[in-house]
């Protein structure tokens, strides 16, 4: 018999983003995987994104292949995507998606993500990876800071392997977000991704890039700030010293208690 195709669930955090939902959405749907659910974590978002997401959910085009997970209030990046991933696990997902609401992370590089965790635990779409670009409207000293935290500052401090420590358009493959143990992750906003990645690292599980180009968002505004990116370079050295004991010995092996 033919094996089924893996159970695919895109986790989409949001905070305010009612325009980009509505373009998103389809644009996700329409690459046509089997398989495939979305869920959108939405932090009570005041211009109604939640709301948008619950009645396209109750159309025919999306009924039971796409849902909201509403939070009370904003609590940040990190807890909202916990709280998605041990979601999507409870659904049953084999492989987990996670990428930005604002089309930066484009749906078209998802089937490439999708065939190279055939081999991999986790995989990035990288702008750094050979290949990799970010928008052309970027400045000079935008294009330095980032290209200098991504490929020097992290990976310099802990060691990481991999040429985006920051990007946020991953694939999870089941095993891996379990051992992570998600509970003993404490970090919020960008380096939250810092934080999985080493700890991915250092629990013994691949990490593999894929070169995607990184456009910038065209509608809504930027939750980046020069005091967000100054916090989360002081936060690589605490997710140093929090982790750097991990041996691939530490892997969670329990589930996480069902989600409702």
């Amino acid at each position: 018999m033919p094996q089924a195709p893996p159970k695919v669930i895109i986790v989409l955090p949001t905070y305010n983003e009612r325009e980009n939902i509505s373009r998103i959405v389809p644009a996700l749907f329409a690459l046509g995987l089997p398989d495939f659910q979305l869920l959108v974590v939405d932090d009570n978002s005041p211009d109604g994104t939640g709301k948008l997401v619950d009645e396209l959910a109750a159309s025919a085009a999306y009924a039971g292949r796409l849902q909201a997970l509403h939070r009370a209030r904003k609590q940040g990046l990190g807890p909202a995507y916990i709280e998605g991933f041990k979601r999507a696990l409870a659904l049953g997902a084999d492989l987990v998606i996670q990428m930005d609401a604002d089309l930066s992370h484009q749906p078209k590089y998802i089937p490439q993500l999708l065939a190279r965790a055939g081999d991999s635990d986790i995989v990035i779409g990288s702008r750094y990876a050979r290949g990799g670009s970010v928008d052309e409207s970027w400045g000079p000293l935008r294009k330095l800071l980032s290209w200098w935290a991504n490929r020097l500052y992290t990976p310099g401090i802990l060691r990481l392997p991999i040429r985006d420590t920051t990007g946020g358009f991953r694939v999870y493959r089941r095993g891996c977000l379990i051992g992570l143990d998600l509970d003993k992750i404490e970090a919020n906003g960008y380096v939250f991704m810092v934080e999985l990645a080493y700890v991915a690292h250092r629990l013994g599980y691949s990490i593999a890039e894929i070169p995607i180009h990184f456009p910038d968002r065209q509608h809504g505004r930027s939750k980046m700030s020069p005091r967000v990116a100054g916090e989360a370079a002081l936060r690589v050295w605490q997710i140093l010293w929090r982790h750097r004991g991990l041996t691939p010995a530490d892997r969670r092996q329990k589930p996480y208690a069902e989600q409702p």
